[in-house]
């Protein structure tokens, strides 16, 4: 075994913990088997982490979220700078099937835990929320708009769309019907962008 800093072997574990999670599922992530995944003494997994609730929650932590440029989107029309911005969501994340099955893994395991499991759940939520709600914030601030509805519920909607075109396409792999679909809901998006600027 080679030797790594602290920092690198929890790195190396967290990697392990997702590799276990995505190829068998979470439930079978013990940590005899992160270790063994990981090739290292089972004690290493202890002393790095503490325990397996701890290891989770760096998993869940190292989630990438992804990144919004509103600025590139403030002088498109609406129809196309929504569609724009589900375009890089779908580059960025939403057909990485790693990705997307590590956090259905992460929600679906914790959610049948204790409540600090299930917080970790709402922290992985509130944090994908969150992405959505600043950029939804900015991009209305910036061009002096109103949003359609109450923002955290529109970004609660958008994560629901996206999620569960994501989910259906880890399942069938139909690349144009998932951009479809997020083209779709992206201009039913901006018609109710527009028409809530024209009423204001």
């Amino acid at each position: 075994m080679s030797r790594l800093s602290a920092k690198d072997r929890r790195v190396e574990l967290i990697d392990a913990t997702v590799r276990v999670a995505v190829a068998e599922g979470l439930d079978a992530a013990t940590v005899r088997r992160i270790a063994q995944e990981a090739g290292v003494p089972l004690g290493t997994v202890h002393y790095c982490f503490g325990s397996k609730a701890a290891l989770i929650s760096a998993v869940a932590d190292s989630i990438e979220q992804p990144t919004i440029d509103v600025a590139l989107l403030e002088t498109l029309p609406t129809d196309e700078a929504l569609v724009t911005a589900f375009r890089a969501y779908w580059e960025q994340i939403g057909s990485d099937r790693r990705r997307q099955l590590l956090i259905y893994e992460l929600l679906a395991h914790l959610s049948r835990g204790d409540e600090d499991s299930r917080q970790i759940a709402r922290k992985l939520l509130d944090r994908a929320y969150g992405v959505v709600l600043g950029a939804l914030r900015a991009y209305a601030e910036d061009l002096g708009r109103e949003l359609p509805v109450e923002p955290d519920v529109l970004a609660r909607l958008i994560i629901a769309v996206t999620d569960g075109v994501s989910l259906a396409w880890i399942v069938t792999s139909d690349d144009a019907q998932a951009q479809v679909v997020l083209e779709t809901f992206a201009r039913l998006l901006a018609a109710a962008f527009d028409q809530g600027s024209a009423s204001a």
